[in-house]
């Protein structure tokens, strides 16, 4: 394995685990109903936009990879 599979490799271990991580914050936010407060507002927008970054990063990981022949 090369480094940079290595680090492909590393990096959607770690955007997953962030994604699942992001993913538990954003339910039990709305679970509790948090989301409806305003004080939590800014808190619900900025995970869900960490959410969605962590999910772009992870598929433009996945892409190289799949171009290398990794996955």
């Amino acid at each position: 394995m090369s480094e940079e599979d290595a680090i492909l490799e590393e990096a959607m271990d770690n955007l997953r685990e962030s994604i699942q991580r992001l993913r538990a914050i954003q339910n039990r936010l709305h679970s509790t109903g948090l989301d409806k407060h305003l004080e939590y507002r800014d808190l619900l927008h900025w995970v869900g936009s960490a959410l969605a970054m962590s999910e772009a990063a992870f598929m433009e990981a996945r892409r190289k990879a799949e171009r290398k022949g990794n996955h």
